[in-house]
């Protein structure tokens, strides 16, 4: 690589990086491949074309969302269309591409295997295992007028197709009239072999066994098959159920089932393989998927108001003489400071040096504090407190909190999906103690190691053991989808929210739960919204004076009135999407039982 070379990896590199910045994920793509192209030692480069591919693809698989649900499903298809034509095997787009008949990627034929395809799929120590022998038979269409042996009858008809006959000693030798006009293989050979009470097993590609039609005869002579079915998406259960129901209908000696891997293995006739493979083929190619989107939103309001007048609603008489002369006794040593110093007057009465002592910030009373009047005088003179000054209150208090969940489920058609969100809190449901209960004085003078056993024994019958059960609070959600034949999907919904009530009954907490259980018939793609109000409170607490606060009219000017209000609201979105169909076949093919021989 000449340098000139790698100066324009380079520049296509840096002008790719720049494209990105703009939002240009196309024009990027295209530079950084170019890049990796000039210059393939750079593995940043390819990383680079790489990543821009990748949010390329995602990027339009947003906007088909977006489209979706902004009602332009046109749009959304055509995006999606094209984020498949750039990434088909992305497991993103295949989630959210909408196929209405996808490719069935099961076949029930079955398939003669040839010994190069054993050498790839079986270890070459067992590589000379056969699959089911094809006849070779001619495509013409012969007429037949014969009346002989029944043997003779056979072997010409089957000669005719270019198969040979070898005959067990059990075919009875028997008159046999055939007419046909104008019949094929399959139509004569049947035809043939049920008026002479006879079957035939193939012994290579030009030759079959002929032998009576008996159990017997069919155990010996018919060439078994094995094959394994793996049916996706099966409980063991389930699995132990199917293997019986095989076993059963098609009358099996003996069916081998994996029940953890899902695996059937049976070993039957080849028809019998194929009516096996045509009947399970619709479980074989697994159940529709859906994949439910569901938004959760929780909101919760509270709003609080508080308008009012908040008036004093206690009031107090002291004697003022008294309460001045506790003051200055208690501060005799200050009040002779003050006198000495000149500050106080000497001869000045108890109220005088009080109300300079409360001056001066020496002491403080926190009941002369509180006075807001003085009436009498002399030995009388008294006050009047309160227990608060009047004030005034309008204030608004509000909160709102909003909590979003997003939740996806990707579950078969028919199978049940739960999602919990809380807590698991654990609850008392009882208590028991143990120890041995012995008459007292049973044990006296026995020691253990020094100790007492009496005192062992009642510290062990102390002894408290109690029985927790775990409940899960918050919410809990079970849906099950199941996709119908009109494409809409049919939803079971089992809402169930348990919380604490706040109280308990024999000191276990009592729940409080809410279930709601629904159906819903959804489109694919489309939406359903359901709403449910949790819980919402109103509380109103009025503090004034008695009687006055009371009346009409009088509830703002002389009290004061908070009013609390809170809600709590829960809202889901259920959104499903058809991930995968199931088949447009509403019963499986036809199968011809009748028919002997493969054609």
């Amino acid at each position: 690589m000449s340098k000139r070379e790698a100066q324009q990896a380079e520049d296509a590199y840096l002008a790719g990086v720049r494209l990105l910045d703009r939002g240009d994920l196309a024009g990027a793509e295209t530079r950084f491949s170019n890049a990796a192209k000039l210059n393939p030692s750079r593995a940043e480069y390819l990383q680079a074309a790489t990543l821009a591919h990748e949010h390329r693809v995602t990027s339009l698989v947003q906007q088909a969302g977006k489209a979706r649900l902004l009602g332009h499903p046109e749009q959304s298809d055509m995006l999606l269309a094209e984020a498949r034509r750039l990434d088909p095997e992305n497991s993103i787009v295949t989630q959210h591409t909408n196929t209405a008949a996808p490719e069935k990627l099961f076949r029930p034929e079955i398939q003669a295997i040839t010994p190069g395809d054993l050498d790839d799929v079986l270890p070459r120590s067992i590589s000379s295992l056969a699959g089911p022998i094809t006849l070779a038979s001619a495509d013409a269409h012969k007429s037949f007028q014969l009346h002989t042996d029944a043997q003779q009858v056979l072997r010409q008809i089957f000669s005719q197709y270019g198969i040979r006959t070898v005959f067990d000693e059990s075919v009875e030798h028997q008159s046999l009239r055939i007419d046909l006009d104008d019949a094929s293989y399959v139509q004569a050979s049947s035809i043939a072999l049920g008026m002479a009470h006879a079957f035939a097993t193939p012994l290579d590609a030009h030759t079959v066994l002929i032998a009576k039609d008996t159990q017997e005869n069919r155990d010996r002579f018919e060439r078994l098959l094995q094959e394994t079915i793996y049916i996706p998406g099966f409980t063991p259960e389930q699995m132990r159920e199917l293997g019986t129901i095989v076993q059963n209908v098609f009358d099996l000696k003996k069916v081998g089932i994996q029940t953890n891997g899902g695996n059937l293995a049976v070993r039957a006739p080849e028809d019998t393989l194929s009516a096996i493979n045509l009947t399970l083929a619709d479980l074989v190619d697994g159940s529709a998927e859906v994949l439910l989107d569901i938004s959760l939103y929780s909101v919760d309001r509270t709003r609080q108001r508080q308008i009012g007048a908040q008036l004093p609603q206690q009031l107090g008489i002291y004697n003022v003489e008294s309460e001045a002369h506790n003051l200055v006794t208690a501060n005799q040593s200050l009040v002779d400071q003050a006198i000495a110093q000149g500050l106080i007057p000497a001869g000045s009465n108890d109220i005088t040096i009080a109300l300079a002592l409360i001056a001066s910030g020496a002491v403080q009373s926190s009941l002369l504090a509180n006075t807001v009047s003085f009436f009498g005088g002399g030995k009388t003179m008294s006050g009047v407190t309160t227990n608060a000054s009047a004030s005034f209150q309008f204030s608004l208090s509000s909160s709102d909190t909003r909590a979003l969940d997003s939740i996806k489920l990707r579950l078969s058609d028919g199978q049940t999906g739960n999602f919990r969100s809380g807590t698991r809190y654990p609850i008392i449901t009882s208590t028991y103690s143990t120890g041995v209960n012995l008459p007292q004085g049973a044990l006296a003078g026995t020691t253990i190691n020094g100790v007492s056993a009496q005192d062992l024994l009642n510290q062990a019958s102390s002894l408290t053991v109690p029985q927790i059960q775990f409940e899960d609070l918050g919410l809990t959600l079970k849906a099950k989808p199941m996709v119908l034949k009109s494409g809409q999907v049919s939803l079971q919904i089992d809402l169930k929210i348990e919380a604490l009530a706040g109280n308990s009954l024999n000191n276990i907490p009592i729940l409080a739960n809410r279930q709601y259980v629904s159906t819903l018939t959804v489109g694919d793609g489309e939406s359903a919204l359901m709403a449910s109000s949790l819980s919402r409170t109103e509380s109103a607490a009025v503090s004034g004076l008695p009687g006055i606060s009371e009346l009409p009219g009088f509830q703002t000017a002389t009290a004061d009135k908070t009013t609390e209000t809170d809600t709590s609201e829960l809202v889901l979105v259920f959104t499903p999407h058809i991930v995968r169909h199931r088949s447009n076949l509403s019963a499986g093919p036809r199968i011809a039982f009748e028919q002997r021989l493969p054609d």
